[in-house]
């Protein structure tokens, strides 16, 4: 199946990746910088992605490619779980 592709001129599969990027780039400065507005600005990120692998756009792609990104995302919410502890 062909991706679809954004406004931007992204395919659905590469705008996955760089909201995934984004949260992990996020996680990683908020937990260095130990800033509360990083922290929910990480979560947020998160979240974003999250609910872009969801779509039902993106269900067509290949399972294990999301199943990956979902770990890498699993990842950046224990990362800040940790770090709030």
């Amino acid at each position: 199946m062909d991706s679809e592709f954004f406004p931007n001129g992204l395919t659905d599969k590469r705008q996955l990746e760089l909201a995934v990027e984004t949260a992990q780039k996020t996680t990683g400065a908020a937990t260095r910088g130990q800033n509360s507005t990083l922290l929910e600005s990480a979560y947020q990120a998160i979240q974003d992605a999250r609910t872009m692998s969801q779509s039902s756009e993106l269900q067509a792609l290949d399972q294990d490619f999301l199943q990956q990104q979902r770990m890498l995302l699993d990842d950046c919410q224990h990362q800040l779980d940790e770090f709030k502890k």
